[in-house]
């Protein structure tokens, strides 16, 4: 009888299985996600997730009821402060993406992760969306985005970064903003 090995919060068996189950069946490992975004008036919006597709079958039960995620922007830039700028939860998203992909590398690693924040910062020139000086002058997106990982583990430095490596170099996020420059510091707390 084998027992669960579970480092992170995940079964290092499931992570293996999943692998597994991926190398003899490539395409259960194609899906597709959305969201749905309603314009609420102003800079206020309201996007559900719920559904996905996986391995070619569209899940709708998983989720019994849709995410819900406000957006908007602070009174500074013209909204009404109901929930974060699109641009912030862009941010969260990589933010999200990085730290689960601690827990999985560092699960399959060996590498037990006590406590992790990852902070997640950057640059943007609104002059960009305002089309000021000109248009195209200024791009409108981010410029550099910059992680720094706050993680309390007893695993030594090296693995530290080999699971940090991992997390950025696998992640479907950040690999999504591959024409945005990107850097990270690693922070270990004892």
């Amino acid at each position: 009888m084998t027992t669960a090995t579970v480092v992170n919060g995940l079964s290092t068996r499931g992570v293996q299985d999943m692998v597994e189950m991926v190398k003899a069946r490539p395409a259960v490992a194609q899906a597709t996600f959305s969201a749905s975004t309603e314009w609420k008036g102003g800079f206020g919006n309201e996007a559900r997730v719920r559904a996905f597709t996986l391995g070619g079958a569209r899940n709708e039960a998983s989720r019994s009821q849709p995410f819900v995620i406000a957006g908007d922007h602070p009174a500074e830039l013209l909204g009404t402060n109901q929930g974060p700028m699109s641009v912030e939860l862009l941010l969260a998203a990589l933010g999200h993406c990085l730290s689960s992909g601690w827990a999985t590398y560092g699960a399959v690693m060996g590498v037990s992760i006590d406590a992790l924040r990852v902070e997640v910062e950057g640059d943007v020139d609104l002059q960009g969306m305002l089309a000021l000086p000109e248009p195209g002058a200024v791009p409108p997106g981010y410029s550099a985005i910059r992680a720094t990982y706050h993680v309390r583990s007893g695993a030594p430095r090296d693995q530290l970064e080999q699971v940090a490596k991992m997390a950025e170099d696998l992640s479907p996020t950040r690999h999504s903003l591959r024409a945005v420059e990107f850097s990270s510091r690693l922070e270990i707390e004892r």
